[in-house]
Order: structure tokens, then sequence, then C-alpha cells
């Protein structure tokens, strides 16, 4: 059953997955291309001497977004369809246990974002590896680590504010949303996020259950 609703939610976000992947490849072209263009303009030497002394970042700044617009753009993909004209009601009258359902469509999304995170990291590191020593590489994991975590926050809180059935509530909870969301992209020194990062972990832990709530409100016809 979890294959079925695994297809089910491939068949409906394949274009935003396409368009997720496609802007994740322009993105590391243009990184690539600029973190290249910066070392051939100002020298290795100063390049390493402005990540070392002045805590320059080795990756663009336009990269911490790539994250939270990916898990925008796939919960939205996959919730907004399911509140059109109560379509969730059909998903939820499967044979299957309406906890596990939502589980199931949750998890699709987390391994697509996962593996577009994945493939960001790995792409960026390699990149970098060619020009930069490991040690310093170490402070791009801990840069990148909370933007990963905020993108997959994002997708579970915009499940969370779109199976809200009530609008009023979907206001009150896309402020929550936003809240939280500003701890994952503060702009911070580096390592700075290092000791903060448990507690950003918990705050993703609880998002999970966030859209559970929403869905058996749905389920139940909640007025209010």
């Amino acid at each position: 059953m979890f294959s079925a609703i695994f297809y089910k939610e491939w068949i409906k976000t394949r274009r935003t997955v396409l368009l997720v992947f496609l802007l994740l490849v322009a993105l590391l072209g243009y990184a690539l291309v600029q973190m290249g263009q910066t070392l051939r303009v100002s020298g290795a030497v100063q390049a390493w001497s402005a990540v070392l002394l002045k805590d320059m970042s080795l990756v663009p700044a336009v990269t911490k977004w790539f994250p939270l617009l990916a898990g925008l753009l796939l919960g939205v993909a996959q919730f907004i369809p399911e509140m059109t004209d109560k379509r969730l009601k059909l998903t939820l009258h499967l044979p299957l246990r309406e906890w596990r359902i939502i589980f199931a469509t949750l998890l699709y999304g987390i391994a697509v974002l996962s593996v577009a995170f994945l493939l960001m990291y790995a792409g960026l590191y390699a990149g970098l590896s060619r020009h930069y020593a490991a040690e310093m590489l170490h402070a791009v994991t801990w840069q990148l680590l909370p933007y990963f975590e905020g993108g997959l926050a994002c997708y579970l809180f915009t499940a969370w504010v779109c199976l809200e059935p009530v609008w009023r509530r979907r206001v009150a909870n896309a402020l929550v949303a936003s809240a939280g969301l500003y701890l994952y992209f503060m702009d911070a020194p580096s390592g700075a996020y290092i000791t903060f990062l448990p507690c950003l972990t918990l705050i993703l832990v609880a998002g999970l259950s966030f859209p559970f709530y929403s869905a058996a409100r749905f389920k139940d016809g909640s007025p209010g």
C-alpha cells in the first residue's frame, strides 16, 4: 500500500520534483562558477585569507534559500490538490489507517527533499574540495545543515497549513511556521549554529506531528 501511495504522490508532483531538480542543477552551476571566478580574480591566497580571517562563506548566499523554496514548492504541490474539493477524504478512506496514509505521504516528500539536499551538499563539497582544505570544508557542513533542516521544516509546516480546514487557523499556523522557520535561516558567524542544532532538530521532529493534527481536524469536520 505504501508503494501505491508513493506512486500516487509521484504522479501528482512529478512536474514540481523536476522543477526542484532543475533549480538544483542551475544553483550548483551558478555556485561553482562563482566560486571559480572568486579564485581567479582574487587569487587563492586572498580567497583563503578572506575565509579564515574575515569569516567569508565558502558558498554563495543564494544557496541558503534553495532548501526553503524546495520544501515550499513540494508541500504546496502535494497538499493543495488534496484540499481542492476535499479530495483528502477519498485518500483517507483507503484500506489503511489514517495516520499511516499521512505518514506515507509525508515520507515521500521527506525522501525527495533529502535526495535533493544530499545532491546539493555533494556537489558543493566536491567543487570546493578542489581548492580548499578539508578542515575548511567542515564549516560548509555546519553552515548547510540548518538550511537543510529548515527546508524539511518548511515542507512539514506547509503541509500543516494546507491540511488545516479552517482559514483563520491556517493564518495562525502560517504565522507560527514563519517564526519557527526564521530560526533556521538567521545570519550567524561560522560555527554559531553548532550548539543550537539540537534545538532545531527538536523543532523539526515536533513539526512532523503538526500535519497529523490538521488531517484529523479535517477528517472530523472541525468547525473551528
